[in-house]
């Protein structure tokens, strides 16, 4: 399928946007400490369709830590954050979900990824791009949000690191050591 061309418009937009920061690569190493929670925006109601077709809304978080990290199949750091997400999945499977978003248009380039670069957690598409506008506005890949037990956005990274994903089940852990009510 051809990119019509506000979509493809849309896309450079996003790549310049990312080309233009430190994203996919650049980005140093930094401490991944959450915000207190005091000062901490609720995080807006999204939804998304999985992979798999079905519907998947924040909202199902509810009560656990909530990580999202959006990503795209031509960004390089996205790929190499795939096996530690999984693997944060797999550590907290009752207590935290772990969704990536793509931002690809088309859902043969994702399944093309997939195959060669497996997701052990939810997969859920924002091919219209939605995160670049609404409430989240986000302009860098990739970008992690991580939001916790009563729904509140405690960490955005932007333009993360292959080295912040390492960091990351310790902030999981530090979200989950606070009382959930």
């Amino acid at each position: 399928m051809r990119a019509t061309a506000p979509a493809a418009t849309l896309a450079l937009t996003f790549m310049l946007g990312v080309a233009a920061t430190t994203a996919c690569g650049g980005a140093q190493p930094r401490a991944l400490a959450p915000l207190p929670a005091a000062s901490a925006a609720p995080l807006p109601s999204l939804a998304y369709r999985l992979r798999t077709g079905e519907p998947w809304t924040s909202s199902s978080a509810a009560g656990r830590v909530l990580v999202i990290d959006v990503w795209a199949t031509y960004c390089k750091p996205c790929r190499k954050a795939f096996p530690k997400l999984g693997q944060l999945a797999a550590a907290y499977p009752e207590t935290a979900v772990v969704v990536g978003v793509s931002v690809d248009e088309e859902d043969g380039v994702v399944e093309d990824f997939l195959r060669e670069v497996p997701a052990a957690f939810l997969i859920a598409r924002d091919p219209e791009r939605t995160v670049q506008s609404g409430p989240l506005k986000l302009s860098k890949l990739p970008t992690l949000l991580v939001v916790d037990r009563r729904g509140r956005v405690r960490y955005r990274g932007e333009a993360m690191a292959e080295t912040d994903y390492d960091r990351l089940p310790g902030l999981v852990a530090t979200l989950l050591a606070e009382p959930a009510q």
